[in-house]
């Protein structure tokens, strides 16, 4: 900790002041080492018993500092190492010359040279300075034996040898030290480097993999959401015709709710990319909680018939009538926290409960199933964990469920939680930050709409590739405009040949098609055929990518509808655009 505290201090402190050539790198290492030996050289001759010592000692600190100053100057890095270098063999050769050759504990300085160029300049440079060094140290060995020393000593040849054989000994280890290590931090750099690369690449596959993905996802949302918009557009025209017969309607109205929990499903797989790429977003309205939680409560019915359960829902009477929040994920976490607890209670009871928290609202839905095991309860909010794999086989599930409800939950500003007793049964339960809020205005029933064009002769063209989606948008045109003409097409190329020969009031445009898609069929009409004049296009489509969707609006729409689309909402549009022209395009979700 003091050594990271100082190193801190340094660089923060006292690198920022030196010379604009010491700052980088390894200089500011070499700026304090330098400058630490220079001190110690000028200080030598307080110390120094040898008499010839204090010139020489005071001439090499002398030359490291011009050195220094040379390199701030511009001197090039390698010829300043290699330079004062040279100096230290010639100092440290004459010093022990004149103070007992290999017997001079002055020699031991040249250990060190070695050292400075390996770690500055490179290796091949440390390695070229050891074998000076160890010429260096032959020649004062030779100096010794000959006694040719400036100050003759008692002269022990075994001594000497035994003296060279250290130095040389220590100054070949103080490099190989470096060295391996040096060569072992090299190899650990190369394999982290190709460990990088593998991270690259498996992040690369993850990515492609995550986009493929999104793909299927989107896929399957837009094969599903095809054939239901199909179900809930016709079963909401059956329903005008059957207004008489109650039964009738009792069984639709079945039908539209069991069509609704499976357009939550759907949603549901939807909601899951959308939390792994974090684009999960809430979108608040004003809506009458009440109602909702029965609609709720209401599509489980028809199933708990068939069951031996009591199914109550218990609102209090000082809950709020009207909230603000998301409907469409309140509904959602209402019908996963409900199917879970019927899926796994066949007697008793599941009650959903609603009561006024002060402040907010708090929901439970208590049943009398299986419970959750007590190992299994810290992991149940985790994706794909169903408690036990023989729980999955008997029940079936994915275990995405509660994880998404969780995720919906938080995306809500709320907190959800779980009490359960394994063989007694569970109760989730989740609290949402809501408060009582003004109702809307109150508006006139769709179905009660007069249309102003209602009488008029419209020509309307229809594209889509699938047929019964064709029939229903027909069937829906042909009710409200009964004298109006609806020409069919299955693909862009079958929709620009009739454009060429017919004028049309107004178009139905699917995206996704064989041939040619929607959005190159409506650029193809917006830019080629202006003599037809701006004839409004109404984009009809099952795809909910935000990006496609704002590239088919920039082709040229007037407005997009998502399917499954609801009919009145249909008629509502094509008479805006049919009334005053072809509006900028916006979108309107899907119920």
């Amino acid at each position: 900790m003091t050594l990271a505290l100082l190193q801190q201090w340094l660089d923060q402190r006292v690198v920022p002041r030196l010379p604009r050539a010491f700052r980088q790198g390894k200089m500011p290492y070499l700026f304090f080492f330098e400058a630490l030996l220079t001190l110690v050289l000028l200080s030598f001759p307080l110390i120094n018993p040898y008499h010839q010592a204090p010139m020489t000692s005071l001439a090499y600190g002398v030359a490291m500092m011009l050195q220094m100053v040379l390199i701030s100057r511009g001197m090039p890095l390698r010829q300043a190492i290699h330079l004062i270098c040279l100096l230290g063999v010639i100092y440290l050769i004459h010093a022990a010359w004149t103070s007992g050759g290999l017997l001079s504990p002055r020699l031991s300085w040249m250990l060190i040279l070695p050292v400075i160029p390996f770690y500055i300049i490179g290796p091949r440079a440390g390695y070229v300075w050891l074998g000076v060094v160890f010429t260096a140290q032959v020649g004062v060995a030779v100096l010794t034996a000959q006694g040719w020393l400036l100050q003759a000593l008692p002269s022990d040849h075994a001594q000497s040898k035994y003296a060279f054989a250290t130095f040389a000994i220590v100054t070949v280890m103080l490099v190989l030290v470096p060295l391996v290590y040096d060569r072992q931090h090299r190899a650990a750099l190369r394999e982290s480097r190709l460990r990088q690369q593998e991270l690259e690449k498996k992040q690369a596959e993850l990515e492609q993999a995550l986009d493929m993905r999104e793909h299927f996802i989107a896929s399957v949302s837009h094969e599903l959401r095809t054939p239901m918009n199909a179900i809930l557009g016709f079963n909401s025209l059956l329903m005008k015709r059957v207004h008489n017969k109650p039964r009738a309607q009792e069984i639709l109205a079945h039908t539209s709710q069991s069509a609704d929990h499976l357009m939550t499903v759907i949603n549901d797989v939807l909601d899951y990319s959308q939390f792994l790429s974090g684009r999960l977003a809430a979108h608040a309205e004003t809506f009458a909680l009440r109602e909702t939680v029965r609609h709720a409560f209401d599509l489980f019915v028809p199933r708990v018939k068939s069951m031996e359960l009591a199914y109550r829902c218990e609102i209090e009477d000082d809950v709020p009538e009207w909230v603000s929040t998301d409907r469409h994920r309140l509904m959602q976490i209402l019908v996963n926290l409900l199917g879970n607890a019927l899926k796994f209670t066949h007697q008793g009871q599941v009650v959903l409960r609603v009561k006024w928290d002060h402040p907010g609202v708090l929901f439970s839905v208590q049943d009398t199933g299986i419970g959750i095991g007590f190992e299994d309860q810290p992991q149940i909010f985790n994706r794909f964990i169903q408690a036990q794999g023989e729980i999955q086989k008997r029940y079936g599930g994915n275990g995405l469920g509660l994880a998404i409800t969780q995720g919906l939950v938080e995306l809500l500003e709320g907190e959800i939680g779980f009490d359960s007793t394994p063989g007694q049964g569970s109760c989730f339960w989740f609290s949402l930050p809501l408060s009582a809020q003004s109702p809307p205005q109150a508006v006139k029933p769709q179905a009660a709409t007069v249309l102003q064009t209602a009488s008029q002769a419209w020509q309307f063209l229809v594209v889509d590739d699938h047929g019964l989606n064709r029939l229903l948008v027909k069937q829906v045109l042909k009710n409200a405009w009964p004298n109006s003409t609806v020409v069919e097409a299955e693909n862009g190329a079958q929709a620009l040949e009739l454009w060429r020969h017919q004028r049309f009031d107004l178009v139905f445009m699917d995206m996704l098609m064989p041939v040619m898609d929607g959005v190159q069929t409506t650029q193809a009409i917006r830019q080629s055929f202006t003599s037809h004049g701006l004839a409004p296009v109404i984009g009809l489509t099952a795809n909910v990518n935000p990006q496609d969707l704002q590239r088919f609006k920039d082709a040229g729409l007037s407005a997009l509808l998502l399917k499954p689309f609801e009919p009145v909402k249909l008629c509502d549009e094509v008479e805006a655009l049919l009334l005053r022209g072809a509006p900028i395009a916006s979108v309107s979700p899907a119920p």
